[in-house]
């Protein structure tokens, strides 16, 4: 067998794919250039509105707007549900110890509050291994709007009864809520009340896989208060 045509059969195959390539790739580049220049001006402009309106977040999914209620009228979530029944405007709770400093106010709202998920919770407070934080957290569920509180929001039943307020499951409670706010906050006499849907995350590394900790989601509801000015 004759090793020199053996090699100059490859070599001729080898050569003959080159010219294959070679072609496809002149019929590729002549293609494109067949493409009109407007048609390329068109793609590119296509690119940067499709970069820029990302970069603004118009791709993301739109967030619907939160629901605007009134005094009496039921903020309901996937796990809580709170009505507004009234908000004033006061230098101090003697029940409660509270006076406000000069240059601020106490907002005092009362609210009746559900809780529909199947642990208890606390308002002010953790229960058992749930953690609602419904006040006094970077992220409140019940949210002041236009103003930020001095202090910590001070929590009790709306009956005078003592103790931690616990909302049972299915049990709906009146409770009242404290908030300590510069004095020229809400000029108008009308508060607003962002109520916030739950993101409910179970297990907490350091203290214990059964913890749940409820964190504000998008707001569900915004209530508008009309407030009363008490000495």
């Amino acid at each position: 067998m004759s090793m020199t045509g053996d090699h100059e059969g490859a070599t001729h195959q080898g050569a003959a794919r080159g010219t294959v390539v070679r072609a496809a790739a002149l019929r590729a580049r002549q293609a494109l250039a067949d493409i009109p220049r407007a048609v390329w001006f068109v793609a590119a402009g296509l690119i940067v509105l499709v970069v820029v309106v990302a970069a603004m977040g118009g791709l993301a999914q739109a967030q619907a707007s939160p629901t605007e209620l009134g005094p009496g009228d039921e903020a309901r979530t996937s796990v809580y549900a709170v009505t507004v029944q009234a908000a004033e405007f006061t230098d101090a709770v003697e029940s409660e110890y509270l006076e406000a400093e000069a240059g601020e106010k106490l907002l005092v709202m009362t609210l009746e509050m559900l809780n529909l998920s199947d642990a208890p919770v606390g308002v002010g407070t953790t229960a058992d291994r749930t953690k609602a934080g419904f006040v006094n957290t970077e992220n409140p569920l019940l949210d002041l709007v236009g103003t930020t509180a001095v202090d910590s929001a001070a929590v009790w039943r709306a009956d005078g009864s003592a103790g931690q307020v616990i909302l049972q499951p299915g049990v709906p409670s009146e409770v009242t809520i404290a908030w300590t706010v510069p004095e020229d906050a809400f000029p108008d006499g009308v508060v607003t009340l962002d109520v916030h849907e739950v993101e409910v995350r179970r297990g907490a590394v350091i203290l214990s896989s059964g913890v749940v900790t409820w964190r504000a989601a998008e707001t569900s509801a915004r209530i508008l208060i009309p407030t009363e000015e008490t000495p």
